[in-house]
């Protein structure tokens, strides 16, 4: 796939907290793309476990692993992006897995709408063997559906035009960015296809819905905030 004369960089950010027990496959479906110019930056977020030397198991095969004290995963995904050097940024939660196409799906998009910003995928959920019975209670769960944070990608250029994630949102920072992008006038697109696997554990999250429900007030406030000081 070719964008003009020359194949851009991507740059993927993983943040990953007490994640060992996952993350070393997700960095595989990272390394797994038929796409082949990615750079892969984690961003442990002050893990208490292996996490850190699982990841500096692939320093061979490029991954870079960045270290902070615990800040939440806004800040963990800013401390990546601070440092990538690609023309576009995805995000893949540590959890979660891409389909070997993902980044070559999403780069087309973007190849065929130059005026494309954000693109987003469906995902699909997939569960532990402990969990497997909240799939069979219900199964509209199991079906597509869009985003999920490791299904972002968007234009390097949108970052220096809108900002990064905001650190003070535990949950729903990426949807809060979304929101000040289109603000902004950059076009959203999400594909069709279910290019991401979301693992369903005892840890996700997105399982804090009080949080992330008062994050949704948060987000509105801070968004009207902004139409009054225009």
């Amino acid at each position: 796939m070719t964008q003009g004369s020359v194949e851009p960089l991507v740059s993927c950010v993983m943040p990953v907290f007490d994640g060992e027990r996952f993350v070393a496959e997700s960095v595989e479906s990272v390394l797994a793309q038929t796409y082949p110019h990615v750079e892969l930056i984690v961003a442990d977020d002050g893990s208490n476990d292996g996490s850190a030397n699982a990841v500096r198991s692939f320093s061979p095969q490029g991954v870079q692993l960045l270290q902070q004290d615990n800040g939440g995963s806004a800040s963990a995904r800013n401390l990546g992006i601070g440092i990538a050097t690609g023309e576009f940024v995805a995000l893949l939660d540590a959890d979660d897995l891409w389909t070997k196409d993902k980044i070559a799906r999403q780069l087309d998009a973007f190849a065929n709408q130059p005026a494309l910003g954000v693109c987003m995928t469906h995902m699909q959920n997939f569960w532990e063997p402990e969990f497997a019975h909240e799939a069979a209670e219900n199964p509209r769960l199991a079906a597509p559906q869009p985003g999920a944070a490791s299904c972002f990608m968007a234009r390097r250029s949108v970052f220096d035009d809108i900002g990064l994630f905001d650190s003070t949102i535990a949950h729903r920072d990426i949807q809060d960015w979304i929101l000040r992008a289109k603000r902004a006038g950059w076009r959203l697109d999400v594909l069709p296809d279910v290019l991401v696997r979301r693992r369903i554990h005892g840890h996700n999250v997105s399982r804090n819905r009080i949080t992330g429900e008062s994050e949704l007030l948060d987000m509105a406030s801070k968004l009207l905030a902004r139409k009054k000081a225009k």
